[in-house]
């Protein structure tokens, strides 16, 4: 795993919508961070995912957050 995260984060060009576990990667915390930012309205994934559904989240908010002192 720790060879994929460096892979996906030397990317050149990252992706527009990232997965759970890439998002916890950018923001480097825990995946089982990412559904506790989800519930407490810290984070948004794109569109109305079902509760049960995969939930993709935008790369370029992700850096905007990483960068947002007041949100960390």
């Amino acid at each position: 795993m720790d060879q994929e995260r460096e892979k996906f984060l030397n990317l050149r060009e990252k992706p527009a919508r990232v997965t759970v576990e890439e998002a916890a990667w950018i923001l480097r915390c825990a995946t089982h961070d990412i559904p506790i930012l989800v519930a407490n309205g810290l984070l948004k994934p794109l569109g109305h995912p079902a509760d049960n559904a995969t939930k993709f989240f935008a790369y370029d908010t992700l850096q905007e957050l990483k960068h947002d002192v007041k949100w960390l």
